[in-house]
């Protein structure tokens, strides 16, 4: 018995006698106060949990670091950085989840900076889409209305087109003509009352959708004459970008592009993308129109035109004042194909086009540089070419163009950065442009076929002649901090490069960061490069990255 005068049941607890009557309520008593006493635990740890998180470092996190921490969702939309409808969707989310998770989203500006339009956003979209820019602050901000299709599921339900036929009486299945989706989306309005821009990308269906959406917004304002700027008018930087183009007969010289580009704003930075054109026409005749007015003012030029003519070339004669330059060929590779006797290409061939500011050159999609040997850039500093690669590149399309233009520019020992992109080439033809460039700090081989074993080997001889001439240790690239390596082509391997750089000595201080462009078999691992190097004491540090398709588009 126990001091309580209710029987002893220790004894069952030891062995498997079963419990007398009597002993039967003691153990169902016993069973449960020993339940009570569990909840309470369990209670008691709860509340323990409670009592710790309020001690916890995440609680102590000041709002502007959560803030910061949130930039890095990426909501972006191709390049840039525009949050879509599911950025958008997790941004959101983000700011339900506690009051100080919605503190940081309000209180970071940076979330709010980018925002993406769709054709299904009307009118009624105005005040959420002012709302939404409005949490930027006095940050700069960022625009890109994306109408050349709406995707399933997308169409507002008072539209049920999933395209603009604006200029293109052929669509399938024929409807009756409707409103242009850009003219009456929120746009117009926005660009005409809305909050200021910095940057505005506007991807069109057609030419004409373009031409309906200026004159809503010249109708808007005429509506209120005594307005202040548009927000259209004070754009810093623009990207127009066309599906397709619209082409009106004219009777003495025959088809004429209506593009509507005399009517942009004066902007520092352009990007103008005009589409290719079906057509058995001869485009060489054809005009951009864009102002000159314009063109002086640009620092920052981006422009894709596949036609063949001087289209070009009538565009940068005026750039005076432009300091980054990227051309993109298209489908056309050469717009100076057959049109030797032209007379601004005969000009320029006895007197080289000057631009006299041009410090970045990049150019995309070529299939020969002979534009090159029309151009003079004296203060060149990054030289970046992006090849349209089918073929071996030969000598007169490549080589010779640019070996002519740095030559008479003047800039080889300027340039600080070399980029060769999309290309199939002969090691010793590389070569033969890269040894030129003695102040490189930054190297990059972007999808690049060539020969590994003998360009690099080309370079060792280089450095052994060197070193023979002017005595001692002297390296060919001495300033060299970057070489890239990237998008290796599949039977291409790292290793004679690696061993290059272990050749080279503990002198040399830069950065390899490699690619592959091909499924997982042998290649080099980055930890197998490192392991390479750290014997050799090159210092060099490196990094495989992963493979970015197309990267040599952008």
């Amino acid at each position: 018995m126990s001091k309580d005068g209710t029987p002893s049941i220790s004894y069952l607890l030891d062995s498997n006698t079963p419990p007398k009557p009597v002993e039967i309520p003691v153990v169902e008593a016993r069973i449960r106060d020993l339940v009570d006493k569990i909840s309470e635990l369990r209670r008691l740890e709860v509340e323990l949990e409670r009592h710790r998180a309020i001690l916890s470092p995440v609680r102590r996190i000041p709002r502007e670091v959560l803030g910061h921490v949130f930039t890095f969702l990426h909501p972006y939309e191709r390049e840039e950085k525009v949050r879509d409808a599911v950025g958008r969707k997790g941004l959101l989310q983000l700011s339900l989840v506690c009051k100080l998770w919605r503190d940081a989203t309000l209180v970071t500006h940076e979330l709010w900076t980018g925002l993406q339009i769709k054709p299904r956003h009307t009118l009624e979209s105005l005040k959420s889409v002012e709302a939404w820019l409005g949490q930027a602050g006095s940050l700069r901000r960022t625009l890109q209305y994306e109408g050349w299709n709406l995707r399933s599921g997308e169409a507002s339900t008072n539209r049920s087109r999933q395209s603009c036929s604006c200029g293109n009486p052929n669509t399938w299945p024929r409807r009756e003509p409707g409103p242009c989706l850009l003219a009456t989306s929120v746009m117009p309005q926005l660009l005409t009352n809305g909050p200021r821009l910095d940057h505005l990308t506007l991807m069109c269906s057609s030419t004409v959708c373009f031409g309906e959406f200026l004159d809503a917004m010249d109708a808007l304002r005429q509506e209120n004459t005594a307005a202040g700027p548009r927000p259209w008018d004070t754009l810093r930087s623009l990207s127009v970008k066309f599906r397709s183009t619209n082409l009106q007969m004219d009777g003495q010289v025959g088809p004429t592009f209506v593009g509507h580009l005399e009517r942009l704003p004066i902007v520092e930075s352009l990007e103008v993308h005009i589409p290719s054109l079906f057509e058995d026409i001869d485009p060489s005749h054809l005009e951009l129109n864009i102002l000159p007015s314009l063109i002086e003012r640009l620092t920052t030029l981006y422009v894709c035109c596949p036609w063949r003519g001087p289209q070009l070339l009538k565009l940068l004669q005026h750039c005076c004042n432009l300091e980054t330059l990227t051309i993109n060929f298209g489908a056309s590779g050469n717009p100076l194909w057959n049109m030797d006797d032209h007379p601004l290409v005969q000009h320029y061939t006895a007197s080289p086009l000057v631009l006299p500011k041009l410090r970045t050159l990049r150019t995309r999609m070529g299939r020969d540089l002979n534009l090159l040997y029309l151009l003079k850039a004296p203060q060149l500093v990054n030289f970046d070419i992006g090849m349209f690669r089918i073929t071996k590149v030969s000598k007169d399309a490549l080589l010779l163009p640019v070996a002519n233009f740095l030559d008479q520019s003047g800039s080889s020992r300027n340039i600080r950065t070399f980029q060769l992109r999309a290309c199939h080439i002969d090691a010793a033809g590389l070569f033969s442009i890269i040894s030129n460039l003695t102040a490189l700090t930054t190297l990059t081989l972007d999808d690049v076929k060539v020969e590994m074993d003998r360009l690099w080997k080309l370079f060792k001889g280089n450095d052994a002649a060197l070193g023979l001439r002017l005595g001692g240790n002297e390296l060919s690239f001495s300033r060299l901090e970057e070489l890239e390596i990237l998008q290796l082509p599949p039977g291409y391997q790292l290793d004679p490069i690696v061993e290059y750089i272990k050749e080279r000595g503990p002198s040399l201080r830069f950065r390899l960061v490699t690619s592959y462009n091909i499924p997982e078999q042998r290649v080099m691992k980055e930890e197998d490069i490192r392991q390479a190097l750290r014997f050799s004491q090159s210092g060099v540090q490196t990094s495989v990255i992963p493979y970015v398709k197309n990267l040599y588009y952008l």
